[in-house]
C-alpha cells in the first residue's frame, strides 16, 4: 500500500509551476485508522508555531566542525548541496530531531552533523516531554545528512495541526545571505491564535483532526488559517503568501505550504515548492532551521 500511495502522490509533483503533492503528507491521510494507531504510538504532529522575520543571514551559527571545513562543492543537476544543517531552537522546551536522536536544548543554535537512516524524506522535530507528534518539512526527497545532495523541493504541509512555528532558510555559505530567489518559508501559528473549534490534544498543540473530507475544503477555517499564517521568503528578503521578487522564474507566484488537498474542488491552481531557482543554479548552501522564532 505504502508504494501505491507514493507513486500515486508522486504523480501529482510539478516543480515548474503545476501542483507539488506531498507523498508522505498523502499517505498519512489515505492510511486512516491505521496511521491514527501509529501516530499516537510514533508522535505524527507536533507545532505550537510562533513565527518571526529573519534576517536572512548566518548571525551567531556555529563555526563549521572539522567534517564541514572543506570548500564548498556544486550540487548535482536538479540539485542543492547542503553544505551545513543548522539548527536555532527559540522554544521555551528542548526539542528532538528525528533521525539523528539528537536533542536541542532550549536557546541552543547546533550544527547537526553525521548521517540519518530514517525520516529521509522530512525534517521532522517535536517538543521534548509533548505533545507527541513531530511538526516537520517536507523534504519531497530523500537526504542524508549535511555534505550531500538534496534533488527535490522542499515545502511546509501542515494540515494535520501545529505544535511549532518554524523558518527554513538557504543561505550561501560564503555571504550568509539568502542563496536564491525562493529560499525559504515560515508559519507564524501560535496556540493563542488557534481557530475556535479546534484544541490541543496529545499529538498537536493545536490538532485540527484532519480527514479526507476535511482537507478537499480550501475555504475551511483551518485552512484558512494556515494560509493566512504561511509566508514565502523570496530572495530579497520580502515575505508575501506567493514568492514574488523582481527576478522571472517558474517559482514565481508558488505557495510554501499545502493548506489544503490539490483535490480540493476550490484548490487555487498554485503551485507549492521552494528552492527551485537554487536547484536550477545547482547552489551550495546552509541549511538554517530556526523553531519558534518571535515575529
Amino acid at each position: 500500500l505504502s508504494g501505491a500511495l507514493h507513486a500515486t502522490a508522486m504523480s501529482h509533483r510539478c516543480s515548474f509551476g503545476g501542483v507539488v503533492a506531498a507523498a508522505a503528507v498523502a499517505y498519512s491521510l489515505i492510511a486512516g485508522p491505521a496511521f491514527a494507531a501509529a501516530a499516537e504510538e510514533v508522535g505524527t504532529a507536533t507545532a505550537a508555531l510562533r513565527g518571526a522575520a529573519g534576517n536572512g543571514s548566518l548571525g551567531d551559527l556555529p563555526a563549521p566542525g572539522m567534517q564541514e571545513a572543506v570548500a564548498w562543492q556544486q550540487a548535482g543537476v536538479g540539485c542543492v548541496r547542503i553544505e551545513r544543517f543548522v539548527v536555532v531552537n527559540h522554544c521555551p522546551k528542548g526539542i528532538e530531531l528525528l533521525g539523528w536522536s539528537r536533542r536541542v536544548a532550549a536557546g541552543e543554535t547546533a550544527s547537526i552533523e553525521g548521517r540519518r537512516s530514517e525520516d529521509l524524506a522530512r525534517l521532522s522535530w517535536r517538543l521534548q516531554d509533548g505533545p507527541w507528534g513531530y511538526d516537520y518539512i517536507e523534504l519531497n526527497g530523500d537526504w542524508t545528512g549535511a555534505g550531500t545532495d538534496l534533488c527535490a523541493h522542499p515545502n511546509y504541509a501542515t494540515w494535520f495541526g501545529f505544535s511549532t512555528s518554524s523558518r527554513y532558510e538557504a543561505l550561501d555559505p560564503s555571504s550568509g545571505q539568502l542563496a536564491c530567489a525562493d529560499a525559504g518559508a515560515e508559519v507564524g501559528f501560535s496556540t493563542a491564535s488557534c481557530p475556535s473549534g479546534f484544541w490541543p490534544s496529545i499529538r498537536f498543540a493545536c490538532d485540527f483532526r484532519a480527514t479526507q473530507h476535511s482537507i478537499r475544503d480550501c475555504a475551511s477555517t483551518q485552512a484558512l488559517y494556515q494560509e493566512h499564517h504561511t509566508r514565502c521568503i523570496s530572495g530579497d528578503g520580502s515575505r508575501a503568501s506567493r514568492y514574488s521578487g523582481s527576478l522571472p522564474g517558474e517559482w514565481r507566484g508558488n505557495w510554501a505550504n499545502y493548506p489544503c488537498a490539490p483535490e480540493s474542488s476550490n484548490w487555487p491552481g498554485y503551485g507549492v515548492g521552494s528552492w527551485i531557482d537554487c536547484t536550477n543554479k545547482r547552489k551550495s548552501v546552509v541549511l538554517k532551521v530556526t523553531l519558534c522564532p518571535a515575529f
